[in-house]
């Protein structure tokens, strides 16, 4: 399934779940890029994005790797930082597919299901995905070593709330689109020229990773708000 060929089992997957009382859903028992520290250029708190992204001037987006431990403890301070932007920013959570790895390919795929399902309650889709490709230390729950598609499945009506003749209506209508929108979080390594996850790219020109503030959380948001004040007192240029 490396190729972005997951419509028709998700599909299936779905209608196979349709009838199925959310109530009879149980749990799921179950970083290299991807976290490790990078050295950071110790002239410039940022690295460069080369080419400029165009039509990125007002967008901060967060990027990040479901199997990333680095990611998983930054990402609920970072998305609850990013919805204090001002306007006309536009804050974004982005996940990256980082390798082949099924687990990655299905837990984007599941993600973007979300985003069209139920995007306001996207981040107890994240919190589980997390948790089943990394497992949980604090209640001892291991980490899944294969996902399958009933899982994503499981997880998107969990997280959702929508019943499985909604997912399925839901699969019936996107699903193509959606797997068209795969390869894009293939390509974001190479367009944005990362180094680790998590990183934040600010209007398309620079990002910064936690390894820029010395991987201090306080002091890595601190920095966040530089660059963003950066950039909206002087423009994107400015940065």
């Amino acid at each position: 399934m490396s190729k972005f060929t997951y419509r028709r089992s998700l599909l299936a997957a779905a209608a196979a779940v349709a009838a199925t009382p959310l109530s009879a859903l149980a749990n799921t028992p179950t970083a290299p890029l991807n976290g490790a520290p990078q050295p950071a250029d110790s002239f410039k708190p940022y690295d460069l994005i080369t080419p400029k992204i165009k039509g990125e001037e007002k967008v901060v987006r967060l990027l990040f790797s479901y199997d990333c431990p680095y990611c998983r403890s930054y990402h609920n301070g970072l998305v609850q930082w990013g919805k204090s932007l001002p306007t006309p920013y536009r804050f974004d959570a982005t996940p990256v597919i980082t390798s082949n790895s099924d687990n990655i390919l299905l837990a984007v795929y599941g993600r973007l299901i979300m985003q069209g399902l139920a995007p306001s309650k996207i981040h107890l889709y994240d919190y589980t995905m997390y948790t089943l490709i990394q497992g949980d230390p604090d209640t001892g729950q291991p980490a899944l070593p294969k996902l399958a598609n009933e899982d994503i499945i499981r997880t998107v009506l969990q997280s959702s709330g929508a019943s499985g003749k909604d997912l399925q209506a839901f699969m019936n209508a996107q699903a193509k689109g959606i797997e068209k929108r795969l390869p894009a979080h293939a390509s974001v390594i190479q367009r944005y020229g990362l180094k680790a996850t998590p990183s934040v790219a600010i209007g398309g020109k620079i990002v910064v990773t936690p390894d820029h503030a010395s991987s201090n959380a306080q002091q890595y948001l601190l920095l966040l708000n530089a660059m963003v004040s950066r950039a909206i007192q002087g423009g994107i240029d400015a940065l």
